[in-house]
């Protein structure tokens, strides 16, 4: 019975470690040249020219928030603010916490017409927003896996210690976690529904008003 508790952890361990190794991973990032180009594109009012330069780094791949900030103020700036929210949002995913990414998407979706709530329709939907303000849906899936992983820790010593006040403490701690485990799976679960269901934001809403105020770029 012990080697196979031994042997339940430390597989539970080498997925978790597997898991925040992938996480960790570095992913493609964008040319500092090629972004100064389009920076200085975009302060020279060539905003058509820097949103394609954009758009063909995130085309390759780059996974950056600042990139997709950039490229929601380049469309706020062309008058096409339905673009302009979709690249708020992308950004947002990336870095939830960012106040200028969050301000700026605030103010695209005050001006596009039938914008959905930030957490999407639907009340499963609206439960991604238990976390979307202030994580990443890969922080949200390694806390789920975090909470499932000292969830089942628990229980398994809570089985093996011995009857007595360290057994309660045990089941104490294990229903605090499965608590928390329901918790970051749930709003994991809004996370992804809204992922799959509006993967790239409202792209076909109809423009509010003529822009009148410049947004501020990074």
């Amino acid at each position: 019975m012990k080697k196979a508790t031994f042997l339940f952890i430390s597989l539970l361990l080498l997925a978790c470690l597997a898991t925040t190794a992938w996480w960790m991973m570095p992913r493609p990032g964008a040319d500092t040249e090629v972004l100064t180009v389009a920076q200085s594109l975009y302060l020279a009012g060539h905003y058509a020219e820097a949103a394609q330069i954009y758009e063909q780094l995130a085309a390759q791949g780059v996974q950056d928030s600042g990139l997709f900030y950039n490229l929601g103020n380049a469309y706020y700036q062309l008058g096409d603010v339905a673009q302009a929210l979709v690249s708020y949002e992308r950004a947002a995913q990336l870095d939830p916490r960012d106040p200028d990414v969050r301000a700026n998407l605030a103010l695209a979706r005050s001006q596009v017409a039938g914008a959905p709530p930030a957490g999407g329709d639907g009340p499963l939907a609206s439960l991604a927003n238990l976390t979307a303000g202030w994580l990443t849906l890969n922080e949200t899936a390694l806390l789920a896996l975090g909470a499932w992983f000292l969830l089942a820790l628990l229980l398994l010593v809570g089985r093996m210690a011995r009857p007595g006040r360290s057994q309660k403490l045990l089941r104490a701690a294990a229903g605090l976690a499965l608590l928390f485990l329901l918790f970051t799976g749930v709003s994991l679960a809004g996370r992804l529904y809204v992922a799959q269901t509006r993967p790239g934001g409202v792209a076909a809403v109809p423009v509010v008003a003529a822009l009148s105020e410049a947004v501020d770029g990074s």
